[in-house]
């Protein structure tokens, strides 16, 4: 049995396309998983590192003849390849950002899941027509994971900067951590505010949207 980690389970659970690119696949884990399923018909796995590459290929054996290995940085290698969805994930906003930018790839929908920089990311997308479906923070392995769910769209889509930063599904879905992720942040604001000796703009805005965000869920920080 491939057993997966929360983050990989959830992002597992949001792909619903029958061809499906996985970017960064680091040992393919995510792939065989969605082969075992039987979610996914065929599957392009693809990794800047050769090594990682071939651990995957490896994995993927069982499967041979329905998936395509590519050593590439990105989607730089893909061609004119059909692809339904893309799973990037593991890396930082920016650097998914920058590999959907300069794709020659049209691809509908991503599921994404950056280590960092989500708001530029969120940004991005949302300012290239990208209508964010599902977007969650959970913990796994003392971690906090932003993942995203986006599609193309021909409508034009408004976030405020509460819903880049919290991302509206973290409100409806059971499978957020966000009161946790809340409490985490909170705790780290206050005592940043509390060992300086002038007021950081940064912070305090910072702590308005945190609070704003508790209040909406309606409990009480732990302590």
């Amino acid at each position: 049995m491939n057993k997966l980690s929360k983050r990989l389970t959830v992002l597992s659970d949001l792909v619903d396309g029958k061809i499906v690119a996985d970017v960064g696949c680091d040992h393919g884990k995510l792939v065989r998983h969605l082969f075992d399923e039987q979610k996914i018909d065929f599957a392009y796995v693809s990794d800047i590192s050769q090594d990682s590459l071939n651990k995957a290929i490896i994995l993927l054996q069982k499967y041979q003849g329905k998936f395509k290995a590519i050593c590439c940085d990105g989607l730089t290698k893909y061609g004119d390849a059909k692809i339904d969805q893309c799973v990037i994930a593991g890396m930082g906003g920016f650097e998914i950002l920058n590999i959907i930018d300069k794709s020659n790839v049209k691809i509908p929908s991503y599921v994404l899941s950056p280590q960092h920089d989500q708001i530029e990311l969120k940004k991005y997308l949302v300012s290239h027509n990208f209508k964010i479906t599902f977007d969650i923070i959970i913990s796994d392995k003392g971690k906090f994971y932003n993942i995203i769910k986006c599609e193309k769209s021909k409508e034009t889509s408004s976030y405020t900067e509460f819903d880049l930063m919290f991302g509206k599904s973290n409100f409806e879905s059971p499978l957020s951590d966000i009161k946790d992720y809340i409490d985490y942040n909170l705790k780290m604001l206050y005592q940043i505010k509390n060992n300086q000796k002038t007021t950081d703009d940064k912070v305090e805005k910072n702590i308005r949207l945190f609070e704003k965000a508790k209040k909406e869920l309606n409990y009480e920080q732990n302590t």
